[in-house]
């Protein structure tokens, strides 16, 4: 036999990896009645697994070989471990070996996971994500390393929001720490999910009270805390103001309301658009209200609104109309001739004309910042849901441009950005 201390196999050609659980098991004599290893064993089996990869020096403790993971399953009852239980068991055993004994413990219990649920497309493979980045920084900042301190599990249902329900399941299976919630309808299925696990809301909700995901802003009771998008219709108010400043003669607005968006707790559906005509008859525009529930549907929306006359188009805030779709619609308005407005200064930066609302990547420190705070013991229920207290005004010169539309000088001197 091999020495078990050098980078040869050992054990009758058992790699590191399975020999360091194969000599954890002999340390697991005793089982409790129905087979399940006693807690101190287990213990006990986590502290020599952790001892025995920092004396080889291996560097690949965060990976264990297929029969090295079944061995890992036979000592907690033939059971198979999750990607993320395995996660915390290779992390856990090896950080309790990397200070004192009497810190071991409290090392131990700094590994937390945040489930993420996103209701749009995954990041292509090495591209850069601007989303994630913030996030994992935001994180760092505040002590959360993932890999070391924090596992970040994140699900993405590729705009299918009927994946959500099964996902959130997933997440609560997982025994995950907290649920990041990106939008209304992954709160509302971790929601029906889960009453215990702590869920935060990562600003992409813009009517949470409305929709049922919370009971106020300053009280949301429960289980759920975290970032709305906005407060209701006063934003959207705003940014109706600002159309009719930049397009003083424009007679029809058309809504575009994103219904996966707009799903309540109740299982039906919150329509703001009576408050969309009160706020466009105000200010002397016809409204015309349409849905777009894939990102497939843009394109006949914006025929049908094109049709109808529109001199103008808002889209309702949405992963669907954000990050992965925001090009192909600000390429639909040009097409169109149809000047779009927006809350998100993305839409604006890949050709949309003007927006107004709260910056994203502002939006998710604020949101890490309430994760932060319940890992370290904060209530949900004591935490009253907050908005971005800074909404910005974006303008797209270019496209003015484009559309034969004169920017108010008014309005340039407004603007946090004007893209040229």
């Amino acid at each position: 036999m091999n020495c078990p201390y050098t980078s040869r196999p050992a054990r009758g050609g058992l790699t590191l990896d399975e020999y360091r659980l194969y000599h954890c098991s002999r340390y697991l004599p005793y089982r409790e009645p129905g087979g399940t290893v006693c807690a101190g064993s287990l213990l006990a089996a986590a502290l020599i697994f952790g001892w025995l990869s920092t004396r080889t020096g291996d560097r690949e403790t965060n990976r264990v070989s297929q029969r090295g993971r079944r061995l890992a399953s036979g000592l907690l009852g033939r059971r198979t471990m999750s990607q993320i239980r395995r996660r915390r068991f290779v992390l856990g055993a090896s950080a309790l070996f990397a200070v004192p004994l009497a810190t071991h413990v409290q090392a131990r219990s700094r590994v937390r996971t945040v489930g993420q649920l996103w209701n749009f497309s995954s990041p292509s493979p090495g591209s850069p994500s601007p989303i994630r980045a913030r996030i994992v920084d935001g994180f760092k900042g505040l002590g959360w390393v993932e890999g070391q301190n924090l596992i970040i599990e994140r699900l993405y249902a590729e705009f299918d929001a009927s994946r959500l329900p099964a996902m959130a399941k997933q997440l609560v299976g997982e025994s995950v720490d907290v649920i990041w919630a990106s939008d209304t309808a992954t709160a509302v299925a971790a929601v029906h999910a889960t009453k215990k696990i702590p869920i935060v809301l990562a600003g992409a909700c813009a009517y949470p009270v409305e929709c049922g995901v919370i009971k106020s802003f300053a009280r949301p009771g429960g289980n759920v805390t975290g970032v709305a998008f906005f407060q209701g219709i006063e934003v959207q108010s705003k940014l109706v103001q600002f159309v009719r400043e930049v397009l003083p003669s424009a007679k029809r607005l058309a809504w575009i309301a994103i219904p996966p968006d707009l799903v309540t707790v109740a299982g039906d559906q919150f329509r703001p658009e009576p408050y969309y005509r009160q706020v466009a008859g105000g200010l002397g525009f016809e409204l015309g209200y349409f849905e777009s529930s894939t990102v497939a549907d843009f394109e006949p929306t914006f025929r049908a609104l094109q049709s109808w006359g529109a001199d103008a188009v808002i889209l309702e805030p949405s992963p669907l109309s954000g990050y992965n779709a925001a090009p192909q619609i600000a390429q639909l308005a040009l097409q169109s001739h149809v000047p779009s407005f927006f809350n998100t200064g993305y839409n604006v930066q890949t050709g949309g004309l003007l927006s107004y609302g709260p910056n994203y990547l502002n939006i998710l420190d604020l949101t890490v910042g309430y994760v932060d705070r319940i890992l370290r013991g904060a209530r949900p229920a004591d935490l009253p849901v907050e908005m971005p207290n800074r909404l910005e005004l974006v303008v797209n010169q270019k496209t003015a441009n484009e559309l034969g539309v004169v920017i108010p000088e008014s309005i340039r001197v407004q603007a946090d950005r004007v893209i040229q």
